[in-house]
């Protein structure tokens, strides 16, 4: 029988018949008491006391609660949490309340460390210098923002490789920084050393006429195994660097649902860490079930400086790490010059990672031996810490010593040799192009694809969306929506949009297309017009009104965040182009807030790195009267961003026209985002159904309503159907599409009528909206200029009150069918300035 061992203050006097006994029992728990005060203490506040900075120009604090006598014991009875919590390692984990994680930590940190590979860090890091000085040497004006001063962050990282491997994970995922990138591509991430050179020499990634743009070196993505063992995807990154962290992960959940066991690696600089606020998004969608991965380690490499920016100026937190504390991850702060330490943090944060399925940080704490790049010289902003810096004698020479240790870097300065002679004349093998960076690509985007479903199959589709379990008895509304969508369906009454967008998801679920489907308020929709989630008004019940059908779609809500859910979707989409992913914005504006995915990942991931998607993105856009903002998804920076096939632009008018958007997105042979100028007033108008006949064919990239041979006005959207709707006859075109661009198909159209004025109305103001993209292409197929009617020009979207936003539209509408003034010929613009008759 083992008996527990006692701590020292324990006393057996209760037991011993003395009659003091009461007094000693109070003592003994006065005295434990006191013992797990300072315990606690020292797990609270122990890391601020810890050795964590190698150049010690931060002096470690001693936080007065760390002060044994003050408990009544000797700094002796302290010297197992002295150790624990003030060495080499600072576990800041006083934040978690957690208690079942809390005390597995506790554990962990006072538990004694395993031995360590210390020779296998010594050489890892000596050919890590010997790799940077020799790519200084040869190639002196090369920028490839060296690893030099944090070497111990490839010890850390190389750990936590090896811990995925030996836990049973193969498939790792890492959106990384450009710091130390091609040092971690050599000797971490398995990519070949002779084209890691020939990258950094300039060598191109492709031939010239491959058809896409490339990148730097540093910014380029991999895929192989690493030499710790696990299978690498790498994600390729722009300069605003922390927006690919989302990313990453998006793509870690698409492998994740097609069934591998997955560990995705966050890659940080300290000043990118607490600067950037898509850190802060991506840990609060951690743990949310949509967005979940099983955890995410982050590397945080902590060169106690931003560039040129000091750790004064660059964040009021008191460490880097800080926003970690948002989802009570833990942190672990590390000094990073010592191996054993890095490799006990390392382990210690995946084995937390894979037990809790939990975020974990871990701060690597160092310095950057040179500037920013190689020919920053930081010496005149940061003078004191950089002559600190120069002491510094490489720091395998100084690991080698302490351990008594010698490193052998014969074998590798050959391989080093070798690598950069066959740089020389390296020609990557050249990998397949995308489809969609064949030249034909616009081409093949225009050439209809066969969307279209039997009436008979879509009504049986939509009365299984409509039938409810028994015992859900859902709230008044509810009913009426559902009634009236199943009347829609049975008597062909005309199908609304948000009836073809179920319809649409519904046929590609049957046909065992994986959807996933998210955004702010999506699940009922913003304008109450999906009710995806059917709720029993008088139970907890829930009925998800795809269920039973075919792969049951992903369909969510999501935070009020924009950048981050946005990069994970478009990760998603890049692991699952087979499937269907789809993001919507709360409103068109919102793009605003996450234009860097926009702008870096999705209008050129695939022409800068490869990377195929078909994602899906929902702007909602129209000037309905609300305002200024939520007025526009400013189709001009859309169209501006548009070039050689690489997404598409659409605007439908007609709930079909959605219906065969969406299927076209899965059913053709090609992938591309597609940004759909969403409707908000033509969610309801009953000029905005679709007959079932109309499904059954496929997109329409321009509708055309025969008229009057004298005037042909075009228009698209919400303003295409109020023209309509006018009692006119004057020949209205609506430009379904706008990129690619439908050149073929409306140049057929307007050859009918060859002396016809040719008009553009848009509800947008004359500075915003699609006329100056379109002015010249409509000009080349037509062979004459187009007038525009449109809003003045405007710093704003819309206007405030919606009364001047109503005679703005009539205004629009009736110049653009009924005004007998004839337009001035030498502009291009009508912008309509007097009142409107109509009333």
């Amino acid at each position: 029988m083992t008996t527990e061992k006692r701590p020292l203050y324990f006393s057996s006097a209760l037991g011993s018949g003395d009659p003091s006994a009461v007094e000693t029992m109070m003592n003994n728990v006065s005295r434990r008491a006191a013992f797990e005060a300072m315990v606690e203490a020292y797990r609270r506040w122990g890391w601020l006391a810890a050795d964590l900075d190698p150049l010690s120009l931060t002096p470690n604090l001693k936080p007065v609660h760390l002060t044994p006598g003050d408990y009544g014991f000797l700094p002796a009875d302290a010297q197992h949490l002295q150790l624990s919590y003030c060495g080499k390692i600072g576990w800041e984990i006083g934040h978690i309340q957690n208690t079942e994680r809390r005390d597995w930590l506790s554990r962990q940190a006072e538990a004694e460390a395993e031995p360590v590979n210390i020779q296998q860090s010594i050489d890892l890091i000596a050919q890590a210098e010997l790799f940077e000085a020799t790519c200084g040497k040869r190639m002196p004006a090369a920028k490839t923002f060296g690893l030099a001063g944090t070497e111990g962050y490839l010890v850390l990282t190389a750990e936590v490789l090896r811990s995925a491997q030996s836990s049973g994970i193969n498939d790792v995922f890492i959106g990384g920084m450009h710091r130390g990138r091609l040092t971690q591509m050599a000797l971490l991430f398995g990519k070949p050393l002779a084209q890691v050179i020939a990258d950094a020499q300039g060598v191109p990634e492709f031939p010239d006429d491959y058809g896409a743009s490339s990148d730097s070196p540093y910014h380029l993505g991999w895929q192989g195994r690493s030499p710790m063992g696990p299978q690498i995807w790498i994600a390729p990154h722009p300069s605003h660097l922390s927006i690919v962290g989302p990313v990453a992960l998006g793509r870690a959940r698409a492998a994740r649902d097609a069934g591998h066991e997955v560990m995705p690696i966050a890659l940080h600089t300290d000043a990118a860490f607490a600067g950037q606020g898509v850190n802060g998004e991506m840990l609060q969608l951690s743990e949310l079930p949509a967005f979940k991965v099983g955890g995410t380690v982050h590397l945080i490499l902590n060169n106690q400086i931003g560039f040129t920016t000091d750790m004064d100026d660059a964040r009021t937190s008191r460490s880097c790490a800080d926003y970690a504390k948002l989802v009570e991850a833990p942190i672990l702060h590390v000094n990073g010059e010592d191996p054993e330490a890095l490799c006990r943090a390392a382990k210690a944060a995946v084995a937390y990672r894979n037990r809790f399925k939990a975020d974990v940080v871990v701060d690597c704490i160092g310095y950057r031996r040179r500037g920013h790049n190689e020919i920053d010289e930081p010496r005149s902003t940061q003078p004191h810490m950089y002559r600190r810096i120069d002491e510094m004698t490489p720091l395998s020479q100084r690991l080698a010593k302490a351990y008594g240790l010698e490193t052998d870097l014969t074998e590798f300065g050959s391989e080093l040799d070798i690598a950069f002679s066959l740089a020389r004349n390296w020609r990557p093998n050249e990998p397949a192009a995308p489809i969609g960076l064949r030249k034909d690509i616009t081409e093949r985007m225009l050439t209809p694809i066969k969307t279209g479903l039997s009436a008979s199959l879509l009504i049986d589709l939509g009365m299984r969306l409509t039938k409810l379990p028994e015992g859900i008895r859902p709230h008044p509304k509810i009913e009426q929506f559902l009634t009236r969508r199943r009347s829609a369906l049975k008597n062909d009454t005309g199908i609304d949009w948000a009836t073809a967008e179920a319809l649409a998801i519904a046929s590609l679920a049957a046909e065992g297309c994986a959807v996933r489907f998210g955004g702010q308020d999506t699940v009922r929709g913003a304008f109450s017009q999906r009710n995806m989630n059917i709720h029993c008004n008088e139970s907890e019940e829930v009925h998800f009104v795809f269920d039973g059908i075919g792969t049951q779609p992903q369909i969510h809500n999501t935070p009020l965040i924009e950048t981050a859910v946005l990069g994970f979707e478009y990760g998603y989409s890049t692991g699952k182009t087979a499937g269907l992913t789809i993001w919507e914005a709360q409103f068109g504006d919102f793009l605003n807030v996450c234009q860097p995915i926009f702008d870096q990942f999705i209008i050129c991931g695939e022409d800068r790195w490869l990377l195929e998607s078909n994602l899906v993105m929902l702007l909602p856009h129209g000037i309905d009267g609300g305002g200024p903002d939520h007025a526009t998804a400013h189709p001009e920076r859309l169209l501006m961003a548009c070039a050689r096939g690489n997404i598409q632009v659409i605007n439908p008018s007609t709930p079909a026209n959605f219906f065969h958007a969406l299927r076209r997105q899965v059913l053709a042979d090609w992938r591309k985002p597609l940004v759909v100028l969403a409707p908000k007033a033509l969610l309801r108008h009953p000029a905005a159904k679709s007959a079932l006949s109309e499904f059954s064919a496929e997109f329409v990239p321009v509708i055309h309503r025969k008229g009057d041979v004298k005037r042909v006005v075009m228009s698209t959207g919400k303003l295409a159907v109020l023209l309509e709707a006018e009692d006119s006859d004057v020949t209205l075109l609506r430009l379904e599409q706008f990129y690619p661009f439908p050149a073929a198909a409306l140049q057929t159209i307007l050859a009918r009528y060859p002396d016809a004025d040719l008009v553009w109305a848009q509800e947008e103001p004359e500075n915003m909206g699609y006329f100056h993209w379109l002015s010249p292409r409509l000009e080349k197929i037509s062979g004459r200029p187009w007038r525009l009617v449109t809003r003045p020009e405007n710093p704003a979207a819309a206007s405030g009150p919606k009364s001047w936003d109503d005679r703005h539209l009539k205004d629009v509408i009736n110049t653009a069918l009924f005004s007998d003034r004839p337009f001035d010929e030498h502009s291009y613009i009508n912008v309509v300035t007097k009142k409107s008759p109509v009333t």
